[in-house]
């Protein structure tokens, strides 16, 4: 059964322990959400205590209203079920959050646990083996037990509540957003800058996405073969660093007959980023599944056109403001291409219904639901209590 919460006044500031280990430079998704949730949170104006606590250095909180704790540490996992439950049990807070799947197993204090999406459970075939292991064993009882679990869609709550053993009640979405503020397009001199330094082709297609199976880039490398010969002037970019498991990816890269119309950047920073995004033709993100794909609204908040999948979460993010197809369908792929492609008004109609789509999910709308739902349990309620 899960910690009983705190019985903290309506009227007081809440104290929470933060595992930020994912707020690391090179940090991407779950990174991230971290970085982007708790940056919006400390704007609220609650006057929460955010207790950051990780076993590695982090320079980047400095200057942020936040308490950081350690000590570090090499081994994340062991750490995670050790010395941060000590930390916990001398810090006294009302809640712990774990924004990264994993907590510890004898939790020293009420918690709530963000699970992202349940890819280790439905395509097992895309993780390594210790990733499969760990969080297969693990994840069941820190469900089973946390004051609140939060997903980023409500793809992602149903997958948890088919799947594990967790009560509706304490399940709650708490969808994700663009970068918040989006700000206005790249400044000229930085598009010219980053455009010489990755080289980057005059009209190309984006993906975005660690290397990693799910992101399922074989087959759009395949689609793209398809359409090369009727776009001889478009090019597909890659961004993204190695990930797991990423062999068949780099075969695909290296081998694809179009090898020098297909170019692989690695990972890049926010601002290359955004240069990417705002100057691409669209951005193609067939991901087999995804418990939100920030690229998606990542890119639409820039007004790139987007291509994505059917399915999984995409959908809901995507909202109609995208072209939508089968990810396992090379051919339903390389038709999604070719309509962006070759149809400039339908480009232009998916570049307004995005900044649309974009305009409605924001960073501070995800701290306000996640702070409503902390303070709903320090209130003796539960997340999704209808009274």
């Amino acid at each position: 059964m899960p910690t009983p919460p705190p019985a903290v006044p309506a009227d007081r500031p809440l104290r929470i322990l933060v595992d930020v280990t994912t707020w690391v430079p090179g940090r991407t998704g779950v990174g991230l959400y971290t970085e982007r949730v708790l940056r919006a949170w400390l704007g609220l104006g609650t006057g929460d205590q955010l207790i950051a606590a990780s076993n590695v250095g982090h320079d980047e909180l400095q200057g942020l209203h936040v308490t950081r704790v350690g000590p570090r540490f090499p081994v994340r996992a062991l750490w995670m079920q050790t010395l941060l439950p000590v930390q916990a049990l001398r810090l006294k807070p009302d809640f712990a959050f774990y924004p990264n799947y994993l907590g510890p197993l004898l939790p020293p204090c009420p918690y709530v646990l963000t699970v992202h999406d349940l890819a280790v459970f439905l395509y097992p075939e895309t993780f390594t083996f210790k990733k499969r292991v760990l969080q297969r064993a693990a994840l069941p009882t820190l469900v089973r037990n946390a004051a609140a679990i939060l997903t980023p869609s409500e793809s992602t709550r149903r997958d948890v509540l088919r799947l594990l053993p967790a009560d509706p009640r304490r399940v709650v979405a708490t969808p994700l957003a663009a970068a918040d503020p989006v700000g206005p397009p790249p400044s000229l001199a930085d598009v010219a800058r980053i455009r010489g330094e990755l080289h980057l082709p005059p009209r190309y297609l984006l993906a975005v996405g660690t290397l990693e199976p799910r992101k399922n880039l074989p087959r759009l490398i395949q689609a793209f073969e398809q359409i090369a010969g009727r776009f001889p002037d478009l090019h597909l970019v890659v961004a993204g660093g190695r990930g797991w498991r990423d062999d068949a990816i780099r075969a695909a890269l290296g081998e694809t007959p179009v090898r020098d119309r297909v170019h692989s950047v690695g990972y890049v920073d926010a601002t290359s980023l955004r240069v990417l995004y705002a100057e691409a033709l669209a951005l193609c993100y067939p991901s087999l599944y995804e418990g939100f794909g920030l690229p998606v609204v990542e890119a639409m908040a820039l007004g790139t056109p987007v291509l994505t999948s059917r399915g999984s979460s995409l959908d809901e993010v995507a909202a109609g403001a995208a072209v939508a197809v089968d990810p396992l369908s090379v051919e339903a792929i390389a038709d999604g291409i070719e309509k962006l492609a070759g149809d400039a008004e339908l480009r232009d109609d998916l570049r307004r219904r995005g900044l649309v789509r974009a305009s409605e999910l924001s960073w501070h709308r995800t701290a306000l639901e996640t702070r409503a739902v902390f303070a709903r349990l320090a209130a003796g309620r539960l997340p999704r209590d209808e009274a």
